[in-house]
């Protein structure tokens, strides 16, 4: 029998799924029902409206994300990561934004994620602007 992992191994195997460029194995640590905050931004509940909101970014294809934790820390059900996301496309420059992530992880699966960030930092990423290829 395998043991269940811990909320701070979840979020670590959720974060490496993205790393990994393995988004649709990510999104299988959300519960159906998530709600996801990019703070500066309206909320997003559930997993499929999560799902669209990163295809928007073509995230997965041709845009591809590398998150790298700063630092962990858990309580409880609750962790917290502090983290510099970076995102670059095939041949192109690596941009990174500083941010702190919050997770609650019941039952092994993500129920809330919210990230807080500076939006216009983020919206004059450079890579977001790039065209598909």
């Amino acid at each position: 029998m395998t043991k269940p992992l811990t909320p701070a191994e979840t979020v670590r195997s959720f974060i490496q799924c993205f790393n990994q460029n393995r988004l649709e194995d990510a999104l299988e640590y959300l519960a159906e029902d998530v709600f996801y905050h990019n703070i500066p931004l309206e909320p997003i509940v559930g997993r499929e409206a999560t799902r669209a909101f990163m295809a928007e970014f073509d995230l997965g294809n041709s845009l591809r994300a590398e998150w790298e934790i700063l630092a962990l820390a858990t309580d409880g059900e609750t962790v917290l990561t502090e983290r510099i996301d970076k995102f670059y496309r095939a041949g192109g420059p690596r941009e990174g934004i500083p941010l702190m992530g919050s997770f609650r992880v019941q039952d092994g699966k993500i129920t809330v994620w919210r990230d807080y960030f500076d939006l216009t930092a983020f919206q004059n990423m450079v890579v977001l602007h790039t065209p598909r290829t």
